[in-house]
């Protein structure tokens, strides 16, 4: 899977793809989510709450904090 960064605006015809999960897998430091392209300000949405959550850091054990406040997912 390519994996692109951009800076500046952006814009797009057909809308972009933000990653789904699990706050299961969120809080597993083992899980690919949190072991391959993760970086600080990565986004990711629960489909089972509706709730994004943005990465902390780029590290495994980096914090996904929740968009709406509530409890933050440290993995570990």
């Amino acid at each position: 899977m390519a994996n692109t960064h951009f800076s500046g605006p952006i814009n797009s015809v057909n809308g972009f793809v933000m990653p789904a999960s699990t706050t299961a897998a969120l809080g597993s430091a083992t899980n690919a989510i949190n072991t391959k392209w993760k970086y600080a300000g990565k986004q990711v949405v629960v489909l089972a709450t509706g709730k994004i959550y943005t990465a902390t850091g780029s590290s495994a054990t980096s914090t996904w904090v929740v968009s709406d406040g509530s409890t933050a997912v440290t993995p570990a």
